[in-house]
């Protein structure tokens, strides 16, 4: 039997502007701090989760593969005997990953204002202090609509288009649009569009079905789905 173990996928845009050399940089804002963190605990997460059970169909551009999976306690994913390839893996592992109660609602994480922008559809912008990626983010109606991020090769950010609401109040991710950049060149690389759907499982929302449609800059574009069915909550916790 194999398991893989999958964090949760890192979202991202563009560099933010940061203080040159020498300069002070930004001290926290408790009302920017306050946004972020009134955010985070905003969105649904799966408290004393006990896993669950599915059988799933892997469609990758009409090239289909059937299987069943377990998902434990820890969000691990177990598939006995076989693999369905990375990109299932990976992107089912992080739809999981954003769910699990890591407790991040409920702490706070300094933050300061970027621009006087208060307007913008997206929503009020924010940068993370001290954070080795660049993160920043904007913000609206308590939900964090752009999530900002550099890596050593790209930058890419991810932009909500819609959520929607849970029995509890609480927001769940439908559709968000991922672009990535490169570092060097800001030459725009891939762009994926991404739309999920949930079902409701004894108190649980969990995944259904995913849609990527992905296209990059040689000039392809890519569908891709999984379909999960006969979805049930495991039995111990």
């Amino acid at each position: 039997m194999k398991r893989w173990r999958w964090a949760a996928l890192a979202l991202a845009l563009g560099a933010p502007a940061w203080a040159a050399d020498g300069d002070a940089k930004p001290a926290a804002d408790p009302a920017a701090t306050k946004l972020l963190a009134d955010a985070r605990a905003a969105r649904a997460v799966w408290k004393d989760f006990p896993g669950f059970t599915a059988d799933v169909e892997i469609n990758i551009d009409g090239r289909l593969e059937r299987r069943s999976l377990g998902v434990d306690s820890k969000g691990n994913i177990i598939m006995p005997d076989h693999s369905p390839g990375a990109w299932a893996l990976r992107t089912l592992g992080s739809v999981i990953g954003h769910r699990l109660d890591n407790g991040e609602g409920d702490s706070e994480t300094p933050c300061t204002f970027e621009g006087d922008d208060a307007d913008n559809p997206l929503g009020r912008a924010v940068r993370v202090l001290s954070d080795e990626f660049h993160s920043s983010y904007r913000i609206r109606d308590r939900q964090v609509i752009v999530v900002n991020r550099d890596m050593k090769d790209a930058r890419f950010t991810i932009t909500v288009m819609e959520n929607e609401v849970n029995k509890e109040g609480k927001f769940l991710p439908v559709c968000f649009v991922v672009n990535t950049w490169d570092a060097k060149t800001n030459a725009l690389t891939s762009s994926e569009t991404h739309h999920q759907t949930w079902k409701r499982v004894d108190g649980f929302d969990l995944p259904e079905s995913i849609l990527v449609v992905s296209a990059t800059a040689d000039g392809k574009q890519e569908a891709r789905s999984l379909k999960l069915s006969n979805i049930q909550l495991s039995k111990s916790k």
